[in-house]
């Protein structure tokens, strides 16, 4: 190891950084090697120490964050062989620009830490370093969620995934008070290089106390939770698993759409007839407000009082000006009437609409010319036959504490999505623990309706309940959950919380400073 810290060549310090934080994709949904973890932020930790100036510090969290930023998004390249002869060029350039760009996030919790810190340096202060370390990460974590639009991807607290119960300290700390507690526990193996003796017991003990303490909250809070369903519903959820590159094709958007109306239509596997049947984002290829021909198509399927809720673009009525498109949610009764319009509010920049377009040559992602139009936000949705619930497309379900509007709490989350972009690599996934994540942290059973996958049903406790795995085309009929009456703290004061374990561990880390000085 000591050869490893005492690297001077400024390109092999880098590489090292970069490996550092593949070590931790690898410890990411859906792969889950725990222990790699902490070896990379360890790791991190041990490298930042050794910085003499601000510059190393930034550097070196530069690095390590070009390393996680690029393994654990490389999957995004798969969105630009979709149509490989419109932006298939843009590879080389896109997933390292974004690496770079979001490796500045790391770059400057680097920094912060050591501007914390520098002039605390004796070997026996590493476990206060440690926690200004956590904590300068939880911040720019917290800054990256809503900055520039936000992309809170692939949170510390993820890589616990692997288990509903040691996910389930979400729901009283939030996802960035879970992320603070994680990287605490996955730094702490980094005083074993500095101390000796007895004076290692401390920092183990935390290390194996703070996993242990995720498992037995966890635990304890699945072995209280009463779930229970409606008796009266019954979700289908269709799955079409229609290969990206076919799914605007003219020549195959009929027999893409029928495809839908044969699963929505097939026996049930259950011997419940559905109530309500939901497509996923985009399932609809026509503006389903303008073709009044498919919009009785779908209205064929409905179940009788139920509706079809699907994913549709939405355009602005013929004639009317200007001329606008949004990707919606509609639900369409047994009449063919639209009684429910959602319009996704947080846009995918370059996916769904170009920033600066007047300035930027770089063509969008998704089909068409023209730029999707923002909704107008959140909101608690009724429709016929069904509990209020709240509507989020695509990535809009990855935003903590941003899921619900939380004057008119909804009874459950439903998410359309369509992860074919991705193929079958860990992006789908990474995109389904989000939601889980923000199902525990709302106290809200969440249905998740997929193109190609990974569609599920969960309780209100995040666990899934029923799912569709990725590239597989058929249907489930799910009963759905009922939520806890009682919110979650998470749900109710995330942010007091995050200020409140912040301030506690920026205690414990003085407190400790002021300790060893008197020793």
């Amino acid at each position: 190891m000591q050869s490893l810290l005492d690297v001077q060549n400024r390109w092999k310090k880098a590489g090292i950084l970069i490996a550092l934080g593949l070590c931790v994709v690898a410890a990411l949904p859906p792969i889950y090697i725990l222990p790699l973890a902490f070896i990379g932020f360890s790791g991190l930790f041990l490298l930042l120490d050794r910085c003499t100036t601000a510059k190393q510090a930034f550097f070196t969290g530069w690095f390590f964050g070009v390393g996680f930023f690029g393994g654990g998004l490389y999957w995004l390249t798969n969105a630009f062989l979709v149509n490989a002869g419109k932006h298939g060029w843009l590879i080389p350039i896109a997933v390292p620009a974004l690496a770079f760009a979001m490796g500045l996030f790391i770059g400057l919790t680097t920094l912060c830490a050591h501007l914390m810190w520098r002039n605390q340096k004796e070997s026996s202060q590493a476990f206060a370093r440690i926690i200004l370390f956590a904590i300068a990460w939880t911040i720019w974590e917290w800054v990256r969620s809503w900055i520039f639009t936000g992309f809170p991807w692939n949170l510390a607290g993820t890589v616990w995934g692997f288990s509903d119960m040691m996910m389930q300290p979400a729901a009283y700390v939030g996802a960035f008070g879970f992320s603070l507690l994680s990287v605490l526990a996955l730094s702490l193996p980094a005083c074993f290089y500095y101390l000796e003796g007895n004076k290692r017991f401390l920092p183990l003990l935390a290390c194996f106390l703070i996993p242990i303490l995720f498992g037995v909250t966890g635990s304890l809070r699945l072995q209280n939770a009463n779930v229970t369903f409606y008796d009266d519903i019954t979700l289908r959820l269709v799955q079409p698993n229609i290969d990206q590159a076919h799914k605007w094709d003219r020549n195959l958007k009929i027999a893409n759409f029928n495809q839908h109306l044969e699963l929505s239509l097939a026996e049930s596997t259950n011997g419940k007839r559905p109530s309500h049947i939901i497509w996923p984002e985009t399932a609809v290829t026509y503006a389903l407000n303008r073709e009044p021909n498919v919009l009785r198509a779908v209205a064929s399927v409905v179940p009788p009082g139920g509706a079809v809720l699907t994913g549709t673009p939405r355009m602005t009525p013929r004639g009317q000006e200007p001329f606008q498109v949004w990707n919606s949610l509609l639900a369409v009764n047994e009449k063919a009437q639209i009684t429910a319009v959602y319009d996704k509010s947080h846009l995918v920049p370059f996916g769904e609409y170009i920033p600066f377009r007047r300035f930027n040559p770089i063509p969008k992602l998704t089909a068409g010319m023209v730029d999707f139009s923002a909704g107008d936000g959140l909101q608690t949705v009724q429709i016929k036959g069904l509990p209020s619930f709240s509507p989020l497309i695509c990535y809009e379900i990855i935003f903590p504490n941003s899921v619900v509007n939380k004057e008119n709490r909804p009874h459950w989350l439903l998410n359309l999505t369509n992860d074919g972009w991705y193929a079958d690599s860990p992006g789908p996934y990474q995109h389904l623990i989000s939601a889980r994540m923000r199902s525990i942290e709302e106290g809200l059973p969440l249905i998740r309706v997929a193109n190609t996958g990974i569609t599920v049903a969960t309780d209100a406790y995040g666990r899934v309940l029923s799912q569709l795995h990725y590239g597989q085309r058929g249907f489930i009929d799910v009963p759905l959950a009922k939520r806890l009456e009682n919110p979650p703290y998470a749900s109710r004061a995330s942010d007091t919380i995050l200020m409140g374990l912040i301030g506690f561990f920026f205690l414990i880390a003085q407190v400790s400073l002021v300790i060893y000085r008197k020793r």
